[in-house]
């Protein structure tokens, strides 16, 4: 009996080595050899995308991997990024069917990993919900959250304690969504282990822990059925966002005007309210979305550029003197200040390039067999775009390694290769409310503050990753401005 189970076992390990290694096109992208089972997942590491960057400098802007069982192709060049994002995009619309996105996403009902027509139906369900929304004055909601923020480093500041930034980055971020939402907010004072955010937090960052790609249990065929199994069974994070959405989602059907919607999630239940059963799944997990995207992105970006900033000081000072020049000492800086400071816009450009928060996005899956440039690309292949290798190449970019926001001041265009929220119908939805609430934080901050490392030491600048990056905890010295 162990011998026919061996014999079984060998043979399935032999077939699954020689299939993946067996050329499927002369065209098809190059690529090393895939082990049994694993694939490549040893050569991408437990940083992904500096793995993949690694890689990518031994095979090129375009290559082939096995993650697990799942053939992988690995894109850094932007024009490929383009054809598969822009040209060929029916072909690559869709998310792979792994069980984490499955299970996060209850069956593919939400908007980031929805699918063919449904991805379709809640995309037009947005864009038609911000349009009803779009009246409302974004600009207060800014002014209102960043004031509270820079209430509470005033704080730290006169008491000369540390100030840890990620928790009241994160504070900021949410209640920003919260307010376009849900009409609602949380006190910048709240306890982390009270009242919502310790609802929100913990599981938020589980799910993006979940997500980090290279998850053996996703792309290992004989496992990824019983991890699926198992997680159906003992729940996820995922469900404990969901119970705390749908009671907002209720609240505000049962206390709807639907010729005055309050807030996105009553434009979502009008614009749905012919099938409000069918699309109550996908209104709720769509509100979700934002939740987990627009907290967690832009939270970490800006914790980020406060790291910068501290190990850049001449960089600071110049963004600063820019924005005393434009906005003047004690007032509030806005929107409207932005066309007018061009290096700081550049300073935010600088840290979203250098540490791309998304630094793989979210994978592509290709419904048929194609051609995409010169590389043949097999049915049902996964496409992972590398965003730190586009913006950390030397062939796109002087000098990537160094941080030089003057770079985003000079004639020449990085349009093509600057793309931190990716490109094509299946970028950032958020992504201009993302650009508005960074600027609004990073501005007043640095017009208001002298961020200095608490150690007097040099911040470390490696990232932790989790499907997007922040940096490691760290505190800040915060001193007056004037």
């Amino acid at each position: 009996m162990y011998i026919i189970i061996l014999v079984i076992v060998f043979i399935y390990i032999l077939e699954n080595f020689i299939s993946k290694n067996i050329k499927k096109s002369k065209c098809e992208p190059p690529g090393g050899i895939a082990l049994p089972l694993i694939g490549n997942l040893h050569q991408v590491g437990d940083i992904p995308h500096i793995g993949l960057v690694n890689l990518s400098k031994k095979y090129g802007d375009v290559f082939r991997i096995y993650m697990g069982d799942l053939y992988t192709v690995v894109v850094s060049d932007p024009k490929i990024i383009r054809e598969f994002a822009v040209n060929h995009f029916e072909n690559f619309t869709n998310r792979p069917t792994t069980p984490t996105f499955n299970l996060l996403s209850r069956n593919f009902q939400n908007l980031v990993v929805a699918r063919d027509e449904r991805w379709f139906h809640i995309r037009k369900l947005v864009a038609n919900s911000f349009t009803k929304t779009k009246l409302r004055p974004i600009g207060s909601i800014l002014d209102r959250q960043v004031g509270s923020l820079l209430d509470k480093m005033k704080e730290y500041q006169l008491s000369g304690q540390p100030f840890y930034p990620r928790d009241y980055c994160k504070k900021y971020s949410l209640n920003i969504i919260f307010n376009l939402m849900f009409s609602d907010e949380i006190p910048l004072n709240e306890d982390t282990n009270q009242g919502k955010i310790a609802k929100l937090i913990p599981p938020i960052e589980g799910c993006f822990k979940r997500l980090a790609s290279a998850k053996i249990q996703d792309f290992i065929n004989v496992i990824a059925p019983f991890y699926f199994l198992y997680s159906k069974i003992t729940g996820t994070e995922m469900d404990q966002l969901y119970d705390f959405t749908k009671d907002i989602y209720d609240e505000h059907l049962a206390t709807l005007d639907p010729e005055n919607p309050r807030d996105l999630i009553d434009a979502l239940i009008i614009d749905s309210s012919d099938k409000q059963e069918e699309n109550k799944e996908s209104v709720i997990l769509t509100a979700i979305d934002f939740i987990l995207a627009g907290t967690d992105t832009s939270a970490s970006t800006i914790e980020m550029f406060m790291m910068f900033m501290i190990n850049n000081q001449e960089v600071q000072t110049k963004a600063a003197a820019e924005l005393e020049s434009v906005v003047g000492r004690g007032q509030r800086v806005s929107l409207q200040h932005r066309s007018s400071t061009p290096y700081m816009v550049a300073v935010i450009k600088e840290v979203m390039r250098i540490k791309p928060i998304a630094p793989l996005g979210l994978p592509r899956e290709a419904k048929e067999a194609c051609m995409v440039g010169d590389y043949y690309i097999p049915k049902g292949a996964q496409i992972v775009f590398n965003f730190t290798s586009l913006h950390t190449s030397e062939k796109y970019w002087d000098h990537p390694q160094e941080f030089m926001p003057e770079r985003f001041l000079m004639v020449s265009d990085h349009t093509e290769t600057f793309l931190p929220f990716s490109v094509g119908k299946r970028n950032c939805v958020g992504m201009n409310l993302a650009m508005d609430e960074l600027y609004i934080a990073c501005a007043n901050i640095i017009h208001n503050f002298v961020l200095q490392s608490s150690t007097k030491e040099r911040l470390d600048e490696e990232e932790v990753f989790g499907l997007t990056i922040h940096p490691k905890l760290f505190s800040i010295d915060i001193q007056p401005r004037y």
